[in-house]
């Protein structure tokens, strides 16, 4: 890639990240009043974890987020304690808790998908849907591309911190 190229890419991600940042920005203080649950990023991402799942062990979701149990155990605690999941012993394995949401994590995800289908009505319907599809198709190779980069990396790592010891 010639250096002008290098420039042009720079300043068009640039800008594009500065839209989409100042784009959500909006969005997030248009419509978090409506979410009254005040979640921390690492209870935002439990959440949606037990809620892809369904039912999972706390051990799962430490792999999924890359923390330990007890740091797993200690956000369940306080989301199970405010009534948004439960722990449920695993009928096929008496030693492990899985954790699903509770009645208040269900009318969380149900407040959530509300207000995305009141998003996408106000805004996304403004754009025809081949524009909506240009959009996911770019998204989707980007995102591709980011995964095989940073998977690829995560295991180079780990494989060349194994053969220094």
């Amino acid at each position: 890639m010639k250096s002008d190229d290098g420039d042009k890419l720079f300043e068009l991600v640039t800008e594009i990240s500065e839209m989409h940042y100042t784009m959500n920005k909006i969005i997030i203080k248009e419509y978090q009043s409506l979410l009254d649950d005040d979640f921390s990023n690492n209870q935002t991402i439990l959440m949606d974890i037990v809620k892809d799942h369904e039912k999972i062990s706390i051990g799962e979701i430490a792999r999924l987020m890359k923390i330990t149990s007890s740091a797993v155990g200690q956000i369940v605690n306080k989301l199970e304690d405010e009534n948004y999941l439960m722990r449920t012993i695993n009928p096929k394995n008496r030693r492990e808790i899985l954790v699903q949401l509770a009645d208040k994590g269900i009318r969380h995800f149900e407040k959530e998908e509300k207000i995305n289908r009141e998003i996408i009505n106000r805004f996304y319907s403004e754009m025809d849907l081949s524009e909506i599809e240009e959009l996911k198709k770019i998204l989707t190779k980007l995102s591709k591309i980011v995964e095989k980069k940073c998977t690829k990396q995560d295991w180079e790592e780990t494989n060349h911190g194994r053969h220094k010891s």
